[in-house]
Protein backbone atom coordinates (compact mmCIF):
# COMPACT_ATOMS: atom_id res chain seq x y z
CA UNK A 1 0.00 0.00 0.00
CA UNK A 2 1.17 3.50 -0.83
CA UNK A 3 -0.73 5.63 1.70
CA UNK A 4 -1.77 9.24 1.26
CA UNK A 5 0.35 11.63 3.26
CA UNK A 6 -2.09 12.13 6.13
CA UNK A 7 -3.45 10.69 9.37
CA UNK A 8 -6.99 9.32 9.35
CA UNK A 9 -9.39 9.72 12.28
CA UNK A 10 -12.72 7.93 12.64
CA UNK A 11 -15.31 9.84 14.66
CA UNK A 12 -15.73 13.63 15.03
CA UNK A 13 -16.92 13.69 18.62
CA UNK A 14 -14.98 15.56 21.32
CA UNK A 15 -12.13 13.05 21.25
CA UNK A 16 -11.74 12.78 17.49
CA UNK A 17 -12.11 16.52 16.98
CA UNK A 18 -9.56 17.53 19.61
CA UNK A 19 -7.13 14.87 18.37
CA UNK A 20 -7.49 16.17 14.83
CA UNK A 21 -6.98 19.74 16.03
CA UNK A 22 -3.80 18.82 17.90
CA UNK A 23 -2.34 17.09 14.84
CA UNK A 24 -3.35 19.86 12.45
CA UNK A 25 -1.82 22.53 14.71
CA UNK A 26 1.39 20.48 14.55
CA UNK A 27 1.28 20.83 10.77
CA UNK A 28 0.24 17.23 10.09
CA UNK A 29 -2.48 16.66 7.44
CA UNK A 30 -5.61 15.11 8.96
CA UNK A 31 -8.71 13.58 7.42
CA UNK A 32 -11.51 13.30 9.96
CA UNK A 33 -14.59 11.19 9.16
CA UNK A 34 -18.00 11.19 10.83
CA UNK A 35 -21.26 9.44 10.01
CA UNK A 36 -23.42 12.47 10.88
CA UNK A 37 -23.98 15.60 8.81
CA UNK A 38 -23.87 17.88 11.88
CA UNK A 39 -22.67 18.18 15.48
CA UNK A 40 -25.47 16.65 17.57
CA UNK A 41 -26.69 18.77 20.49
CA UNK A 42 -27.55 15.71 22.55
CA UNK A 43 -27.43 15.32 26.32
CA UNK A 44 -24.18 13.52 26.84
CA UNK A 45 -21.01 14.61 28.62
CA UNK A 46 -21.10 18.05 30.22
CA UNK A 47 -18.05 18.53 32.45
CA UNK A 48 -14.48 19.52 31.62
CA UNK A 49 -12.19 18.93 34.59
CA UNK A 50 -9.37 21.35 35.55
CA UNK A 51 -6.75 19.04 34.02
CA UNK A 52 -8.58 19.02 30.68
CA UNK A 53 -8.89 22.81 30.63
CA UNK A 54 -5.14 23.06 31.15
CA UNK A 55 -4.42 20.48 28.44
CA UNK A 56 -6.54 22.09 25.70
CA UNK A 57 -5.26 25.57 26.52
CA UNK A 58 -2.33 25.16 24.11
CA UNK A 59 -4.83 24.33 21.34
CA UNK A 60 -6.56 27.68 21.85
CA UNK A 61 -9.72 25.98 23.10
CA UNK A 62 -9.91 27.03 26.75
CA UNK A 63 -10.27 30.76 26.16
CA UNK A 64 -13.16 30.04 23.77
CA UNK A 65 -14.80 27.49 26.06
CA UNK A 66 -14.87 29.57 29.24
CA UNK A 67 -17.51 32.07 28.02
CA UNK A 68 -19.70 29.17 26.87
CA UNK A 69 -19.65 27.27 30.17
CA UNK A 70 -20.33 27.62 33.88
CA UNK A 71 -17.41 27.62 36.32
CA UNK A 72 -18.02 25.03 39.04
CA UNK A 73 -15.34 25.03 41.76
CA UNK A 74 -17.45 23.01 44.24
CA UNK A 75 -19.24 19.68 44.10
CA UNK A 76 -21.53 18.22 46.70
CA UNK A 77 -22.48 14.85 48.18
CA UNK A 78 -25.86 14.44 49.86
CA UNK A 79 -27.65 11.64 51.69
CA UNK A 80 -31.35 11.33 50.93
CA UNK A 81 -32.06 9.00 53.86
CA UNK A 82 -30.99 11.60 56.43
CA UNK A 83 -31.79 14.54 54.14
CA UNK A 84 -28.45 16.23 54.71
CA UNK A 85 -25.49 17.66 52.85
CA UNK A 86 -22.69 15.25 53.73
CA UNK A 87 -19.70 17.11 52.31
CA UNK A 88 -18.63 19.68 49.74
CA UNK A 89 -15.30 19.56 47.90
CA UNK A 90 -13.72 22.70 46.44
CA UNK A 91 -11.09 22.73 43.69
CA UNK A 92 -9.90 26.08 44.98
CA UNK A 93 -8.26 24.15 47.82
CA UNK A 94 -5.59 23.08 45.32
CA UNK A 95 -5.50 26.32 43.32
CA UNK A 96 -1.71 26.30 43.66
CA UNK A 97 -1.69 23.30 41.25
CA UNK A 98 -4.51 24.30 38.91
CA UNK A 99 -4.51 27.05 36.31
CA UNK A 100 -8.29 26.74 36.40
CA UNK A 101 -9.44 25.77 39.93
CA UNK A 102 -12.87 24.63 38.82
CA UNK A 103 -14.65 22.24 36.51
CA UNK A 104 -16.33 23.85 33.54
CA UNK A 105 -19.92 22.77 33.03
CA UNK A 106 -20.31 22.91 29.26
CA UNK A 107 -22.27 20.66 26.94
CA UNK A 108 -20.30 18.19 24.84
CA UNK A 109 -21.42 19.68 21.54
CA UNK A 110 -19.94 23.05 22.53
CA UNK A 111 -16.56 21.42 23.16
CA UNK A 112 -16.74 19.87 19.69
CA UNK A 113 -17.81 23.18 18.14
CA UNK A 114 -14.91 25.09 19.70
CA UNK A 115 -12.33 22.56 18.47
CA UNK A 116 -13.89 22.59 15.00
CA UNK A 117 -14.00 26.40 14.80
CA UNK A 118 -10.24 26.48 15.36
CA UNK A 119 -9.39 23.45 13.21
CA UNK A 120 -11.34 24.54 10.13
CA UNK A 121 -9.02 27.54 9.75
CA UNK A 122 -6.00 25.24 9.38
CA UNK A 123 -5.20 24.23 5.79
CA UNK A 124 -4.14 20.67 6.61
CA UNK A 125 -7.41 19.83 8.44
CA UNK A 126 -10.23 18.15 6.51
CA UNK A 127 -13.58 17.05 7.94
CA UNK A 128 -15.57 14.62 5.79
CA UNK A 129 -19.13 14.18 7.04
CA UNK A 130 -21.76 11.56 6.28
CA UNK A 131 -19.06 8.96 5.89
CA UNK A 132 -19.10 6.06 8.33
CA UNK A 133 -15.97 3.94 8.61
CA UNK A 134 -17.02 0.34 7.92
CA UNK A 135 -13.70 -1.37 7.20
CA UNK A 136 -10.03 -1.16 8.13
CA UNK A 137 -7.01 -2.80 6.48
CA UNK A 138 -3.38 -2.07 7.34
CA UNK A 139 0.04 -3.22 6.27
CA UNK A 140 3.63 -2.26 7.00
CA UNK A 141 3.28 1.03 5.10
CA UNK A 142 -0.13 2.44 5.98
CA UNK A 143 -3.83 2.06 6.67
CA UNK A 144 -6.76 1.86 4.26
CA UNK A 145 -10.31 2.54 5.43
CA UNK A 146 -13.60 1.96 3.67
CA UNK A 147 -16.29 4.53 4.37
CA UNK A 148 -19.97 4.39 3.53
CA UNK A 149 -22.23 7.27 2.45
CA UNK A 150 -25.95 7.52 3.34
CA UNK A 151 -26.92 6.16 -0.09
CA UNK A 152 -24.92 2.98 0.55
CA UNK A 153 -22.07 3.83 -1.78
CA UNK A 154 -18.52 3.30 -0.52
CA UNK A 155 -15.11 4.81 -1.06
CA UNK A 156 -11.63 4.16 0.29
CA UNK A 157 -9.07 6.47 1.84
CA UNK A 158 -5.49 5.76 2.86
CA UNK A 159 -3.14 7.32 5.39
CA UNK A 160 -0.04 6.63 7.38
CA UNK A 161 -1.95 6.02 10.62
CA UNK A 162 -5.53 5.78 11.92
CA UNK A 163 -7.07 6.86 15.21
CA UNK A 164 -10.33 5.11 16.08
CA UNK A 165 -12.44 7.57 18.08
CA UNK A 166 -15.71 6.13 16.82
CA UNK A 167 -17.44 5.37 20.12
CA UNK A 168 -18.31 2.40 22.27
CA UNK A 169 -19.49 0.33 19.28
CA UNK A 170 -16.26 1.16 17.45
CA UNK A 171 -16.01 -0.41 13.99
CA UNK A 172 -12.27 0.28 14.09
CA UNK A 173 -11.85 -1.75 17.28
CA UNK A 174 -13.95 -4.59 15.91
CA UNK A 175 -12.11 -4.59 12.58
CA UNK A 176 -8.84 -5.06 14.46
CA UNK A 177 -10.40 -7.88 16.52
CA UNK A 178 -9.52 -6.19 19.82
CA UNK A 179 -11.40 -7.63 22.80
CA UNK A 180 -13.55 -5.26 24.89
CA UNK A 181 -13.98 -7.01 28.25
CA UNK A 182 -16.10 -5.67 31.09
CA UNK A 183 -19.75 -5.63 32.08
CA UNK A 184 -23.05 -3.84 31.68
CA UNK A 185 -24.86 -2.42 34.71
CA UNK A 186 -28.17 -4.07 35.52
CA UNK A 187 -30.11 -0.80 35.58
CA UNK A 188 -30.51 1.73 32.80
CA UNK A 189 -29.75 5.41 33.31
CA UNK A 190 -32.13 8.20 32.40
CA UNK A 191 -31.11 11.86 32.10
CA UNK A 192 -33.86 14.47 32.35
CA UNK A 193 -33.47 18.24 32.08
CA UNK A 194 -35.50 21.12 33.51
CA UNK A 195 -35.17 24.88 33.99
CA UNK A 196 -36.05 24.64 37.68
CA UNK A 197 -33.33 26.28 39.79
CA UNK A 198 -32.18 23.77 42.41
CA UNK A 199 -29.44 26.06 43.64
CA UNK A 200 -31.93 28.69 44.74
CA UNK A 201 -34.48 26.15 46.00
CA UNK A 202 -32.27 23.85 48.04
CA UNK A 203 -28.64 24.97 47.99
CA UNK A 204 -27.41 22.57 45.34
CA UNK A 205 -24.05 23.20 43.71
CA UNK A 206 -23.55 22.85 39.98
CA UNK A 207 -22.48 19.21 40.49
CA UNK A 208 -24.26 17.04 43.08
CA UNK A 209 -24.43 13.36 44.00
CA UNK A 210 -27.26 12.06 46.20
CA UNK A 211 -26.93 8.72 47.99
CA UNK A 212 -29.87 6.37 48.58
CA UNK A 213 -30.07 2.54 48.70
CA UNK A 214 -32.77 2.35 46.02
CA UNK A 215 -33.20 5.74 44.36
CA UNK A 216 -29.82 7.43 44.26
CA UNK A 217 -29.55 10.33 41.84
CA UNK A 218 -27.28 13.07 40.57
CA UNK A 219 -27.85 16.67 39.52
CA UNK A 220 -25.71 19.03 37.44
CA UNK A 221 -26.23 22.43 35.84
CA UNK A 222 -25.25 23.27 32.27
CA UNK A 223 -25.51 26.61 30.43
CA UNK A 224 -28.23 25.67 27.93
CA UNK A 225 -28.64 26.89 24.38
CA UNK A 226 -28.95 30.57 25.32
CA UNK A 227 -27.00 30.46 28.62
CA UNK A 228 -30.37 30.34 30.37
CA UNK A 229 -29.25 27.61 32.78
CA UNK A 230 -30.52 24.02 32.53
CA UNK A 231 -30.45 21.41 35.29
CA UNK A 232 -29.90 17.78 34.37
CA UNK A 233 -31.05 15.02 36.72
CA UNK A 234 -29.73 11.47 36.45
CA UNK A 235 -31.86 8.59 37.79
CA UNK A 236 -31.40 4.80 37.68
CA UNK A 237 -34.18 2.73 36.10
CA UNK A 238 -34.30 -0.70 37.71
CA UNK A 239 -36.36 -3.69 36.61
CA UNK A 240 -38.00 -4.59 33.35
CA UNK A 241 -40.24 -1.58 32.88
CA UNK A 242 -40.49 -0.90 29.13
CA UNK A 243 -38.59 2.09 27.80
CA UNK A 244 -41.76 4.01 26.99
CA UNK A 245 -42.89 3.77 30.61
CA UNK A 246 -39.55 4.96 32.01
CA UNK A 247 -39.58 7.84 29.54
CA UNK A 248 -43.12 8.86 30.48
CA UNK A 249 -43.92 12.06 32.39
CA UNK A 250 -45.53 10.02 35.18
CA UNK A 251 -42.43 7.87 35.82
CA UNK A 252 -40.06 10.83 35.67
CA UNK A 253 -42.17 13.08 37.90
CA UNK A 254 -42.34 10.27 40.48
CA UNK A 255 -38.53 10.14 40.56
CA UNK A 256 -38.32 13.91 40.99
CA UNK A 257 -40.83 13.72 43.83
CA UNK A 258 -38.64 11.14 45.56
CA UNK A 259 -35.26 12.72 45.04
CA UNK A 260 -36.01 16.42 44.60
CA UNK A 261 -39.34 17.07 46.39
CA UNK A 262 -39.13 20.86 46.32
CA UNK A 263 -41.72 22.08 43.85
CA UNK A 264 -43.01 19.25 41.63
CA UNK A 265 -44.24 18.74 39.01
CA UNK A 266 -41.30 20.07 37.01
CA UNK A 267 -41.26 21.27 33.44
CA UNK A 268 -39.38 18.61 31.50
CA UNK A 269 -37.22 19.75 28.59
CA UNK A 270 -35.40 16.63 27.42
CA UNK A 271 -35.06 12.99 28.40
CA UNK A 272 -32.59 10.30 27.36
CA UNK A 273 -32.58 6.63 28.43
CA UNK A 274 -29.59 4.37 27.87
CA UNK A 275 -27.71 1.30 29.09
CA UNK A 276 -24.38 1.81 30.84
CA UNK A 277 -21.23 -0.24 30.38
CA UNK A 278 -17.85 -0.53 32.09
CA UNK A 279 -15.32 -1.86 29.59
CA UNK A 280 -11.66 -1.38 28.65
CA UNK A 281 -10.13 -2.58 25.37
CA UNK A 282 -7.49 -5.30 25.63
CA UNK A 283 -5.05 -2.97 23.87
CA UNK A 284 -5.23 0.66 22.79
CA UNK A 285 -2.96 0.18 19.76
CA UNK A 286 -2.38 -2.38 17.04
CA UNK A 287 0.04 -1.82 14.20
CA UNK A 288 -0.58 1.65 12.79
CA UNK A 289 -3.95 2.08 14.50
CA UNK A 290 -4.75 3.52 17.93
CA UNK A 291 -8.02 3.66 19.87
CA UNK A 292 -9.10 6.63 21.95
CA UNK A 293 -12.09 7.66 24.05
CA UNK A 294 -15.16 5.42 24.12
CA UNK A 295 -13.66 3.22 21.42
CA UNK A 296 -11.01 2.29 24.01
CA UNK A 297 -12.98 2.48 27.27
CA UNK A 298 -16.53 3.16 28.46
CA UNK A 299 -17.80 3.86 31.97
CA UNK A 300 -20.75 5.19 33.90
CA UNK A 301 -21.09 9.00 33.96
CA UNK A 302 -20.75 9.55 37.72
CA UNK A 303 -17.71 11.76 38.13
CA UNK A 304 -17.49 13.03 34.56
CA UNK A 305 -14.59 10.76 33.61
CA UNK A 306 -15.53 9.65 30.10
CA UNK A 307 -15.10 12.69 27.87
CA UNK A 308 -12.18 14.01 29.93
CA UNK A 309 -10.18 10.80 29.85
CA UNK A 310 -10.99 10.45 26.15
CA UNK A 311 -9.61 13.91 25.39
CA UNK A 312 -6.53 12.98 27.41
CA UNK A 313 -6.19 9.84 25.25
CA UNK A 314 -6.45 11.89 22.08
CA UNK A 315 -3.89 14.49 23.06
CA UNK A 316 -1.50 11.78 24.23
CA UNK A 317 -1.74 9.77 21.02
CA UNK A 318 -1.47 12.94 18.92
CA UNK A 319 1.96 13.56 20.48
CA UNK A 320 3.00 9.99 19.72
CA UNK A 321 1.83 10.23 16.10
CA UNK A 322 3.54 13.59 15.68
CA UNK A 323 6.81 11.93 16.70
CA UNK A 324 6.13 8.99 14.36
CA UNK A 325 5.32 11.40 11.52
CA UNK A 326 8.77 12.91 11.88
CA UNK A 327 10.58 9.58 11.76
CA UNK A 328 9.99 8.00 15.15
CA UNK A 329 9.30 4.28 15.56
CA UNK A 330 5.50 4.14 15.44
CA UNK A 331 5.33 0.70 17.01
CA UNK A 332 7.38 1.78 20.02
CA UNK A 333 5.51 5.08 20.31
CA UNK A 334 2.04 3.51 20.15
CA UNK A 335 3.13 0.76 22.54
CA UNK A 336 4.05 3.53 24.98
CA UNK A 337 0.67 5.14 24.39
CA UNK A 338 -0.97 1.85 25.37
CA UNK A 339 1.25 1.54 28.47
CA UNK A 340 0.39 5.06 29.54
CA UNK A 341 -3.32 5.27 28.85
CA UNK A 342 -4.79 1.78 29.28
CA UNK A 343 -3.72 1.36 32.93
CA UNK A 344 -5.06 4.85 33.64
CA UNK A 345 -8.45 3.86 32.23
CA UNK A 346 -8.49 0.88 34.57
CA UNK A 347 -7.01 2.53 37.66
CA UNK A 348 -8.73 5.91 37.57
CA UNK A 349 -11.62 6.05 35.11
CA UNK A 350 -13.08 2.61 35.79
CA UNK A 351 -12.24 2.37 39.48
CA UNK A 352 -13.40 5.87 40.38
CA UNK A 353 -16.64 5.81 38.40
CA UNK A 354 -17.51 2.36 39.82
CA UNK A 355 -16.69 3.47 43.37
CA UNK A 356 -18.81 6.60 42.95
CA UNK A 357 -21.81 4.53 41.89
CA UNK A 358 -21.39 1.90 44.60
CA UNK A 359 -21.15 4.55 47.29
CA UNK A 360 -24.33 6.26 46.15
CA UNK A 361 -26.33 3.03 45.95
CA UNK A 362 -25.04 1.22 49.06
CA UNK A 363 -27.95 -0.73 50.60
CA UNK A 364 -26.43 -1.55 53.99
CA UNK A 365 -27.19 1.46 56.26
CA UNK A 366 -24.09 0.93 58.38
CA UNK A 367 -21.74 0.65 55.39
CA UNK A 368 -23.35 3.62 53.65
CA UNK A 369 -22.90 5.76 56.77
CA UNK A 370 -19.29 4.63 57.11
CA UNK A 371 -18.54 5.58 53.50
CA UNK A 372 -20.18 8.96 53.83
CA UNK A 373 -18.28 9.59 57.06
CA UNK A 374 -15.06 8.67 55.26
CA UNK A 375 -15.85 11.39 52.71
CA UNK A 376 -16.27 13.89 55.53
CA UNK A 377 -12.98 12.84 57.09
CA UNK A 378 -11.26 13.13 53.72
CA UNK A 379 -12.57 16.66 53.31
CA UNK A 380 -11.53 17.67 56.83
CA UNK A 381 -7.96 16.40 56.57
CA UNK A 382 -5.85 18.76 54.39
CA UNK A 383 -3.60 16.05 52.98
CA UNK A 384 -6.45 13.65 52.22
CA UNK A 385 -8.51 16.47 50.76
CA UNK A 386 -5.67 17.45 48.42
CA UNK A 387 -5.14 13.85 47.33
CA UNK A 388 -8.86 13.40 46.67
CA UNK A 389 -9.08 16.59 44.60
CA UNK A 390 -5.97 15.66 42.59
CA UNK A 391 -7.62 12.34 41.72
CA UNK A 392 -11.06 13.74 40.92
CA UNK A 393 -9.59 16.52 38.75
CA UNK A 394 -7.54 13.84 36.92
CA UNK A 395 -4.34 15.81 37.56
CA UNK A 396 -2.78 12.82 39.28
CA UNK A 397 -3.79 10.54 36.40
CA UNK A 398 -2.10 12.80 33.85
CA UNK A 399 1.10 12.99 35.90
CA UNK A 400 1.20 9.23 36.42
CA UNK A 401 0.60 8.49 32.75
CA UNK A 402 3.33 10.89 31.64
CA UNK A 403 5.81 9.22 33.99
CA UNK A 404 5.42 5.81 32.30
CA UNK A 405 8.16 5.07 29.79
Amino acid sequence: MTPDDCILIAGAGPVGMTTALALAKAGIPVKLFDSLDHIPADHRASTLHPSSLMMVEDLGMTEKLLPRGIESPMFQFRDRVSDRIVVEFDYRDIADELTYPYALQVEQHKTIEVAWEIAREIDCFELIREREVIGVIQDDDGVKITVQAPDGSTETHTGRYLVGADGGRSIVRKALDIDFPGFTWEERFIIVSTYYDFEEAAGYRYRNYVAHPERWCAMIKVPGDESEGVWRALFPAFGNDPDEEVLSDEWIQARFAECYPYDPPYDLLHRNLYSVHQRVAATFAKGRVALAGDAAHVNNPLGGMGMNSGIHDGLNVAKKLEAAWHGGDHEALLARYDRQRRPMAEKYVQAQSINNKRMLQETDPKIREERLNELQQTRNDPDSNRAYLRRSSLVQMVEEADSIQ
